[in-house]
């Protein structure tokens, strides 16, 4: 697909509707007990989904799950749920264990139009989720937090739409943004306490982990 305008605005449309179904309040099940992990790897135009399913809040691993679908959307800043979006959300129906809550490696709405990767996928499969990401997209915030476990607000156009975490010393902050049926403060909160000593949450860093063991397989297998 190309980055045709007005293709384009048909997309702003659909993440403009989809916004406007995302809830910015705790409506998940308490007390939660299980909580996953999404992320992809990238393998020629393959994207390699894994999902990482952990008991909460111990983070022992309960399940992991991988799936591999081509691409058929290019890199968009901005527009990444319709290229990410497919395979992370198969990936996530694939699990047999109940999840709670989804860890989303991108945005939630802390993105131009509210409705970055986490909203998306949140809103598709009516799954609490929080955006967990290594950059920021939009957003000013005070200061950087130097202090492990330290968070300051990430504002846009006035409004707090996530957190700036100090998750590791001797790393640099994430940005933690509510998803879909998740709070700002629930969204802190819940990734603060899947922290295990990697800049990630536990269960994205394990779905990260999975994701890139199977394309080191997949290239091995072909050399």
């Amino acid at each position: 697909m190309s980055s045709d305008p007005r293709r384009l605005d048909d997309l702003r449309r659909i993440q403009r509707e989809t916004a406007s179904k995302v809830i910015v309040e705790d409506r998940f099940e308490s007390p939660i007990e299980v909580v996953a992990g999404v992320d992809l790897a990238f393998y020629g135009n393959d994207g390699i989904a894994a999902c990482a399913a952990t008991n909460y809040p111990s983070m022992r691993i309960v399940e992991t799950r991988t799936l591999v679908m081509a691409l058929a959307f290019p890199y968009i800043p901005t527009f990444l749920t319709f290229r990410e979006g497919p395979p992370m959300v198969q990936v996530m129906s694939s699990l047999r264990t109940k999840v709670n809550l989804f860890l989303i490696n991108g945005q939630g709405i802390a993105h131009p139009l509210r409705c970055g990767l986490a909203s998306h996928v949140g809103v598709d499969t009516d799954k609490p989720t929080i955006g967990v990401a290594a950059s920021r997209l939009v957003g000013e915030y005070d200061h950087v937090p130097e202090n492990e476990g330290d968070a300051v607000p990430l504002i846009y156009e006035g409004e707090q739409v996530g957190w700036l975490l100090k998750s590791r010393s001797g790393s640099n902050p994430i940005f933690i943004s509510p998803g879909h049926r998740v709070g700002l403060d629930s969204s802190l909160k819940i990734v603060k306490t899947c922290l295990r000593g990697h800049k990630l949450p536990e269960p994205l860093q394990m779905a990260h982990a999975t994701a890139n063991k199977e394309k080191r397989r997949r290239a091995s297998t072909r050399t």
